[in-house]
């Protein structure tokens, strides 16, 4: 028995050195690769810049799609690219969704990559099971790869950071100087594609000519807008378990009917929560639409998918579970209740902050609280940490937008 212990550590020991040395020689022989693909596009008048887009929540590109729009030598083109591990039925939701948001913002997009022949890639997620096998990174040896982040990373899992697609991209805009210091530990190559230019959404929050659309069911009223959103970590085998959607989801609608008169709340749900939910084996597909259509229902309760930069910004306070709002909601410098799982131990050291800057809930007593006290009284001590945060961590560097930084470091390398 202790031979076969020894034969099988002796053999996990020889495949880890296996995959060490082979992801090393992949980032060595990439280096020439970059410098050879470089050397062509500097050829090119124009560079065809591919955007796979999975849904409309996680497009984060769209000021750096813009300025690509009106640059003479790049041709951006959006390809839909809905995530495979979702239901058919929620692919085709998030298709549509997509459809009606690009055509009104105008913007050249595609069903699928057909003949497209990228230049350039940037991919919504890091994960290779998020796309179909033909869009993946190893299908596009000729083309550049790029990529920022579709949330605001808060944790320091190495899965997070590790990704074949990350190591292997061309460039990674990250937001701040301490996500490139935990790639730096995290990473097989160490950072060394990491480039600090803010984070991508920053730029939507931060714009001062920016009108958001009022998309509450009561207008222009003196009733207090809360956002409820919620995690998609609902299933046994997920990799975080942050999500309270169970212990809240009937709390929330109860505080609209008992604070009908002083409330509105909107419930924003991850938008990969209504699958989990489908394939839950206490919820299913008919529990699942009727307690959404629930919220769409209600005088004062709202349902939001999609884009949520306009909610954040026309809402009072956010009470949530979900990582990248711990990060988010801090840009508009409101209260902010965190309800979900501990997290201390998992916190990278941006994240630690962030959490500071929140409220804490651990039960449906302190919610009520949060809501009374701070939100009907504003009796706000955390206001102060918000403020710090966002002055010296959120705003993007240089003195430009998130977008810009992107781009100056695309064209520098190109130039």
């Amino acid at each position: 028995m202790i031979y076969f212990f020894s034969s099988l550590n002796g053999l996990i020991q020889s495949l880890r050195y296996r995959f060490r040395l082979k992801t090393r020689w992949i980032l060595f022989a990439n280096q020439f690769k970059f410098a050879y693909l470089k050397k062509k596009l500097k050829k090119k008048d124009v560079w065809t810049v591919v955007f796979f887009a999975m849904g409309v929540s996680f497009w984060k590109y769209d000021r750096l799609f813009q300025l690509m729009l009106a640059h003479p030598r790049f041709k951006p083109i959006i390809v839909f690219a809905t995530n495979p591990k979702r239901s058919p039925e929620i692919q085709e939701e998030d298709e549509k969704a997509m459809q009606v948001f690009f055509e009104k913002q105008k913007y050249p997009y595609a069903k699928n990559l057909g003949v497209v022949v990228p230049d350039i890639i940037f991919y919504t997620q890091p994960y290779s099971q998020s796309v179909i096998p033909e869009y993946r990174i190893g299908h596009f040896s000729n083309a550049l790869i790029c990529y920022t982040p579709y949330s605001f990373w808060i944790s320091n899992y190495r899965w997070g950071y590790n990704s074949t697609v990350l190591n292997q991209a061309w460039k990674l805009f990250y937001p701040t100087q301490i996500h490139l210091e935990n790639a730096k530990k995290l990473m097989y190559n160490k950072g060394k594609n990491v480039t600090v230019t803010g984070y991508a959404l920053a730029d939507n929050f931060l714009d001062p000519n920016r009108k958001p659309i009022d998309n509450w069911k009561i207008k222009d009223s003196i009733k207090k807008k809360i956002i409820w959103a919620a995690h998609l970590s609902v299933l046994p085998e997920s990799p975080t378990h942050n999500a309270t959607f169970f212990d809240y989801c009937d709390l929330f609608l109860n505080l609209a009917e008992k604070y009908q008169d002083l409330i509105q709340i909107a419930f924003k749900p991850h938008p990969i929560l209504k699958n989990n939910l489908y394939i839950h084996p206490h919820w299913g597909k008919e529990k699942t639409d009727a307690y959404y259509a629930r919220w769409e229902s209600m005088s004062n309760t709202t349902l939001i998918n999609g884009s949520y930069e306009d909610l954040f910004l026309t809402s009072d306070a956010l009470i949530h579970d979900c990582g990248s709002f711990a990060a988010e909601y801090l840009y508009t410098k409101k209260p902010v209740l965190y309800i979900g799982q501990e997290l201390e131990t998992n916190l990278c050291p941006f994240g630690k902050k962030a959490i500071k800057a929140h409220y804490i809930a651990k039960t449906s007593v302190d919610v009520e609280n949060f809501l009374t006290n701070v939100i009907f009284m504003g009796n706000d001590p955390k206001k102060e940490i918000r403020d710090k945060i966002f002055k010296t961590y959120l705003l993007p560097p240089h003195h430009k937008t998130a977008a810009q930084n992107m781009m100056d470091s695309i064209c520098q390398s190109l130039s």
